[in-house]
C-alpha cells in the first residue's frame, strides 16, 4: 500500500473516530440519559396514578371519616368550647387520679387565621395515671392533641412524678365546616 491510501485511510478512520466520538458525547450520550430520566418520571408518574385510584376508590370513606372529625372539633364558640374542654380534663383527671395544680386556656390565631384554643395544666401523680390522663386525651371525641409533655420526680423514690402538659384544639369558623 503507497503512502497516499495509507494517509487516506488513516484521515478516513480519525475522521470516523471523532464522528463516534462526537455522537456519543453529544448525541447517543444525552439521549440515552434523556430517556433514562423519562422512564424515571413515567414510574413515578404511575405510582401517583396508582395512589390517586386508590383514593378515588376510597373517597366515600375519607371524607365520612373527614365529617366524623369535624362533628367532633371542638364546638364553635370561644365560650363553649373552653367550658367543654375544661370538663373533660376534669373528667379525665378524676378518671386516671391526677391532681392539677394550675389549668391555664389561651386563645391564640393560627397562621392561617382559624383560633386556636391551646391550654397549659400542670399536676402530679404516678407514672401509670399520667399514662392514663394523656390515653385520654389524646383518643377523646374532642379534637385536642398533645404539644409538649415534661415530666418531673417529685420524690426521691419517684412514685410522684409531676406533669406539664401543653395541648390545643382547633376552633374553625363555620364556613369551612
Amino acid at each position: 500500500m503507497n503512502s497516499v491510501n495509507r494517509e487516506k485511510l488513516l484521515l478516513i478512520a480519525a475522521a470516523v473516530a471523532v464522528v463516534v466520538l462526537f455522537g456519543d458525547k453529544f448525541v447517543l450520550g444525552p439521549l440515552l440519559m434523556s430517556w433514562d430520566d423519562r422512564s424515571i418520571r413515567i414510574e413515578e408518574l404511575e405510582k401517583k396514578v396508582v395512589r390517586g385510584r386508590a383514593l378515588m376508590e376510597r373517597e366515600s370513606a375519607i371524607r365520612r371519616r373527614w365529617m366524623q372529625m369535624w362533628q367532633s372539633g371542638i364546638p364553635k364558640t370561644k365560650s363553649v368550647s373552653e367550658n367543654q374542654v375544661l370538663e373533660s380534663v376534669d373528667r379525665w383527671a378524676s378518671d386516671s387520679r391526677i391532681s392539677f395544680t394550675a389549668i391555664k386556656p389561651n386563645w391564640r390565631e393560627s397562621d392561617q387565621g382559624h383560633l386556636m384554643l391551646e391550654c397549659r395544666a400542670n399536676g402530679y401523680g404516678g407514672l401509670e395515671e399520667i399514662a392514663r390522663f394523656i390515653h385520654a386525651l389524646e383518643s377523646d371525641s374532642l379534637a385536642l392533641k398533645v404539644d409538649t409533655l415534661e415530666l418531673t420526680r417529685r420524690d426521691d423514690q419517684g412514685s410522684s412524678i409531676g406533669m406539664n402538659v401543653n395541648f390545643s384544639g382547633l376552633l374553625l369558623p363555620e364556613e369551612l365546616r
